[in-house]
């Protein structure tokens, strides 16, 4: 078979290559470990369940210290931790900094998520430390226990990340914390008779906003929604009419289980099985323990319930796959028990480690540091290389909208654009960005329209949904250029306001007159992910089939 010709390159492709500088072979990469210089005077360890007051104690010796840090997984929980230590400290002793957000960073307390904690100071108090193992963010938690230089270090997690706190710190204080309200398997309870104070889980938004549908037919106007794609605001909404009572019931996924602390009393799963992204499949002990363990907060309730949903047609939650998961059962250390090990912490480069001076050295870095790191650490059995596929997915990104708008950026601009808190979804915003940065002004128009609150006016639940997430995106952006292409965190802001009221909205309109989880043609109850019912979809196929 003879073989296609190939493509001869364009005059100014022939250009760029004659008088571009030669890249430097990637062999002159170098692989650094973030290193502590200070060995800290303290470090404790708080491990335990949910709701056993770990981080009380925690934040009581921040307090004590008077200056440091607390870093959380979430902007949620940092925000949380911020509110409770200004109540006792006022509003100028404590500072919030997030990727989207900075108020009074330079108070002797801040709270922030793990990525804007700083390199040193005087107290490091890390929440969530197991989450050292994340793909993607674990980065953020495996360099602070590498590199961190504090006086004192609070370590707090579940009892599972026993392993990789000794693993960081040999010689590490341990103190284990127990639950403040035990818990007790409920069975099964059905929809028709639930109490006030009880959430139901569900692992999809449509099933949770179907489930919500349903829910509102037996406590019409009185019931929460909450998932993980609703913007932070709406989520505070539907969580403080769950908390002041004007919500009696709540349906949520399982971001219940990442921060979200509810005065919930009885806990039921409406389903036992989730899509994890490839597969659908029965939830780990350790993902029920994690959203089961937000029943019973102490000092709302003595006791917390935990079973499963009846009375709905399409749920079919296990209820011994909930019953099991109640007790710990795998052995970690020192005779404790729990739901899993956790014994690794993920890295992942910096730029300052992968010695490049020029964007289109970056890609190929990436790929020669993964390589180097891969052998380097193998040694060190707890540590292990996190994902590059987000990054280089972003790099793309960038390129792309750089090369079609004719403008390039420098280096540092480049990566910061990298590091943004953007998914995949979003990558398209993210060139418009890029684009903006470098003086495109089609771009800046572009974004004008994206800032302008008032294109929400008839938006839907999904619309004012993704509009948050660009309003997040554009808060980000605002921090690091101040006003370039007209974003400023106060027009960012004021967009995630108006989309988070719009959120909230459209799902109370929802919630009180459902599509989701009925039927399009004749309006009878569905599966929350089928659009027809058995009946109708027969019968449309019954007709094709007649044509």
């Amino acid at each position: 078979m003879a073989r296609g010709r190939q493509k001869r390159p364009s005059r100014s492709e022939r250009h760029r290559r004659r008088h571009a500088p030669a890249r430097r072979p990637v062999s002159e990469l170098t692989v650094r470990l973030p290193e502590r210089h200070v060995e800290p005077e303290t470090v404790i360890a708080h491990l335990g369940p949910t709701n056993s007051g770990k981080t009380h104690d925690a934040l009581r010796f921040l307090i004590e210290t008077g200056r440091g840090v607390y870093a959380a997984p979430l902007r949620m929980l940092a925000q949380e931790a911020h509110r409770r230590l200004s109540v006792e400290l006022g509003e100028e002793g404590v500072g919030l900094v997030t990727g989207e957000e900075r108020v009074n960073p330079g108070a002797p307390i801040v709270c922030c998520t793990a990525e804007m904690a700083p390199a040193s100071g005087e107290t490091l108090v890390l929440d969530e430390v197991q989450w050292a193992e994340d793909e993607e963010r674990g980065s953020a938690w495996t360099r602070l226990l590498l590199g961190g230089e504090y006086r004192h270090i609070l370590l707090l997690g579940a009892v599972e990340a026993l392993p990789l706190v000794r693993h960081a710190f040999p010689q590490v204080e341990l103190r284990f914390f127990e639950r403040k309200a035990p818990l007790d398997w409920a069975g099964r309870r059905g929809i028709n008779g639930l109490g006030p104070g009880t959430v139901v889980v569900a692992f999809s938004r449509r099933a949770v906003i179907g489930l919500a549908g349903e829910l509102n037919q037996l406590h019409p106007g009185r019931v929460a929604c909450l998932y993980g794609a609703m913007p932070l605001a709406s989520r505070r909404e539907e969580i403080d009419r769950f908390v002041d009572g004007r919500a009696e019931v709540c349906a949520a996924t399982d971001v219940l289980g990442h921060g979200v602390n509810l005065p919930c009393e009885t806990l039921l799963f409406a389903e036992t099985t989730k899509f994890d992204g490839k597969e659908r499949r029965d939830l780990e002990p350790w993902e029920i323990a994690q959203i089961a363990g937000r029943a019973g907060r102490f000092g709302f309730h003595e006791r917390g319930h935990v079973g499963v949903l009846t009375g709905v047609p399409w749920a079919d939650p296990d209820p011994e796959l909930v019953r099991a998961a109640l007790v710990p059962h795998i052995p970690i250390e020192d005779g404790h028990l729990g739901y899993r090990i956790v014994d690794s912490g993920r890295l992942r480069p910096q730029l300052s480690d992968l010695n490049v001076t020029r964007v289109d050295e970056l890609e190929p870095a990436l790929h020669a540091w993964r390589h180097a790191a891969l052998r380097y650490w193998s040694v060190d059995g707890w540590l292990e290389v996190e994902s590059i596929q987000p990054l280089l997915a972003r790099l793309d990104a960038v390129r792309d909208a750089l090369h079609h708008a004719r403008r390039s950026l420098e280096l540092a601009d480049v990566w910061k654009l990298v590091q943004a808190p953007v998914d995949e979804d979003n990558a398209p915003l993210l060139g418009t960005l890029a684009a903006a940065l470098a003086g495109d002004r089609p771009q800046q128009t572009v974004l004008g329209w994206i800032l302008d609150p008032r294109r929400l006016a008839a938006a839907g639940l999904e619309e004012a949904e993704q509009a948050a997430r660009e309003a997040s995106i554009l808060r980000w952006f605002a921090l690091q250029y101040p006003g370039v292409a007209g974003v400023t965190s106060e027009r960012a802001a004021a967009l995630e306001e108006a989309a988070a009221a719009r959120v909230v909205g459209e799902l109370r309109a929802e919630i009180e007159d459902p599509t989701i989880g009925r039927c399009r043609v004749c309006g009878a109850r569905t599966a929350p992910w089928a659009t027809l019912c058995d009946r109708c979809f027969m019968a449309r196929g019954y007709r094709a089939g007649r044509r």
